[in-house]
């Protein structure tokens, strides 16, 4: 069977060109022009110019959507018998357009939050294209008969296409290894051999394996046959088993994990403490193998009368509802605690989402996939673009929430110099460390993307990364003459490179205390060597001998520094070089 699939792939590709050639065409131009970035535009373009930035940017952009693109308009024309030329010439010369705009908007943009926005807009651009690929050919249409039977040849034709460009690569890679090999070539084109097998074949094969709209709207879904069955012959004796692989293996797999989901939310509930990324990626993992049982079962729940299908396809729709509700109340509970993020507000986004849809999807009667994909493409739209975009809200929430601090400190005149600047933040990681965490993250953020009402409140020149730390950045070092002579009454000596960790070093007062364990250039001894630097010398940038019972360390070069992890804790080292005498 899977011979005879291979067999049919010469003519299928025959008429994918004829059905989608524009598309075909694309696909070619998508594997030229990320082999140009990669290759061509730096021999082109030595130096990096305006122009070749926006080439580099629309060369990313553009491609691979006019290829889907097109292939939707052909599929939406096909399904409603069209073949005239125009709706392919405006789709395209309108991604042209948009795509040109996108890119000269995106390079002329001079702050971080302008170039995010358009990032975000060309997601939402893919993102309405793919969904145009899947539904627009069946928008019209009163059920979801015909989107269900194209769906699943799709992933048909997707999972043979990626088997056969899986095993086209391991062939063509050997085999252009072996030539390069054998001619002692040491530049080879594997790169771009690559980008053609991922954005031509694979594309191309999938194309082919498209079925024809006008027989899928025709054609009423059929319950799957699951069956699997194994025979084994042993000793002359044959034997066959057989099963059902959804009922036999994926429910009962799937009942255990929805009951282990549904514990480990209860538990979250009851001590109030959520792991937020767990409890979201379960709930996401719970929808996923719904739909899958869902889609499996659609025939089924479309037909008249009672079924055991349809009563498991029924049942089962509702075991998303609680984790959702979880994954949102942790979410909610996050941004509570610990302040909104851009990543918090599209989760709780899409955690609403799908609350809508569990909700609808437990109405008795079908509702029609085209109104959750509506709803799904509004809370995208509003969520990435415009005021109540994430980054807009992030950004306005932080910027009153930075004020109102600043206020309850006490600051009312702005902006700070950054000697008022340190001490702030040095009163509030002293006074609440959960808010400083807080209000340090907003304006490190804030600092990186250059937000220019930031600078309102704050010095703009400042290293406001390092200052809104608990522990700054502290990086001293001092370098000595390599001129040693060795002192009375010491008969050994070994030159010495060792680095102290965090937990070697110890501070009382002003006075750094560190001991050198002799082992590190004798694995037979034993003895430690105490030594100390007072702070006075690191001011005065003195340190040339440190001596301490026994043994005297004449300096080479020493280096300290103190820095903060992502808990908020103190890290330090200590790096000495030079010569150790010993008595």
């Amino acid at each position: 069977m899977v011979l005879d699939t291979f067999k049919k792939y010469p003519s299928l590709i025959l008429a994918a060109f004829k059905r989608f050639p524009l598309a075909i065409a694309f696909a070619f131009l998508t594997s030229v022009a990320f082999i140009f970035c990669v290759d061509g535009l730096p021999k082109v373009f030595p130096t990096r110019t305006t122009f070749s930035r926006i080439l580099d940017i629309w060369l990313l952009i553009y491609p691979v959507a006019a290829m889907f693109i097109a292939l939707a308009t052909s599929l939406i024309q096909e399904s409603r018998k069209s073949t005239r030329k125009m709706p392919q010439i405006l789709t395209s010369v309108s991604w042209l357009v948009i795509s040109v705009t996108l890119s000269l908007c995106f390079i002329s943009a001079d702050n971080w939050g302008d170039k995010e926005t358009i990032g975000h807009i060309t997601i939402c651009i893919y993102s309405l294209i793919g969904i145009a690929l899947i539904y627009g050919p069946f928008w019209n249409q009163k059920n979801d008969n015909a989107l269900w039977t194209f769906g699943n040849k799709i992933s048909d034709s997707i999972f043979a296409s990626l088997f056969i460009v899986i095993l086209f690569s391991i062939a063509s890679f050997a085999l252009l290894n072996a030539i390069n090999s054998i001619s002692n070539n040491t530049d080879s084109n594997s790169a771009s051999f690559g980008f053609v097998i991922i954005f031509t074949m694979f594309p191309i094969l999938c194309m082919a394996g498209l079925p024809s709209i006008d027989k899928r709207t025709e054609e009423t879904p059929t319950l799957e046959n699951f069956v699997t069955t194994i025979k084994l012959k042993i000793k002359s004796r044959q034997f066959s088993f057989s099963f059902d692989s959804i009922k036999h293996i994926f429910l009962p797999l799937y009942s255990i994990f929805i009951v282990i989901v549904h514990i480990c939310d209860i538990i979250a509930l009851l001590q109030w403490e959520f792991p937020t990324k767990t409890t979201f990626f379960l709930a996401v993992g719970v929808l996923a193998c719904v739909l899958i049982i869902q889609n499996k079962y659609y025939p089924a729940t479309i037909q008249p009368g009672h079924s055991s299908e349809k009563t498991i396809a029924r049942v089962l729709s509702y075991t998303c509802i609680f984790p959702i509700f979880t994954a949102t109340i942790a979410i909610i509970q996050r941004i509570s605690e610990h302040g909104i993020t851009a990543n918090l507000y599209l989760a709780l986004g899409f955690c609403i989402f799908l609350c809508i849809f569990a909700i609808l999807n437990c109405i008795p009667k079908i509702i029609l996939t085209k109104y959750v994909i509506i709803i799904f493409c509004a809370i995208l739209t509003v969520s990435l673009i415009g005021p109540f975009s994430a980054t807009s809200v992030t950004r306005n929430v932080w910027l009153k929430n930075i004020e109102k601090t600043l206020v309850s400190e006490g600051y009312t005149a702005y902006p700070l110099s950054e000697k008022d600047t340190k001490k702030f933040f040095s009163d509030l990681w002293d006074k609440d460390g959960r808010k400083a965490s807080i209000v340090a993250y907003q304006v490190k953020a804030l600092h990186a993307r250059s937000t220019e009402k930031l600078y309102q409140f704050f010095p703009e020149n400042s290293d406001l990364a390092d200052i809104s730390k608990k522990y700054r950045t502290i990086t001293k070092t001092i370098k000595n003459d390599r001129v040693h002579t060795t002192p009375e009454n010491f008969s050994k000596f070994a030159f010495v490179v060792y680095t102290f960790k965090h937990e070697d070093l110890v501070t009382r007062n002003d006075t750094l205390f560190f001991d050198y364990p002799l082992k590190d250039i004798d694995s037979t001894s034993s003895t430690v060597f105490s030594f100390y630097i007072p702070k006075q010398s690191w001011l005065d940038k003195d340190i040339k001998v440190l001596e301490t019972e026994g043994a005297r360390f004449e300096v080479e070069n020493i280096r300290f520094r103190q820095w903060e992890n992502e808990k908020h804790q103190r890290e330090r080292d200590l790096r000495l070089v030079g010569i150790l005498f010993m008595e």
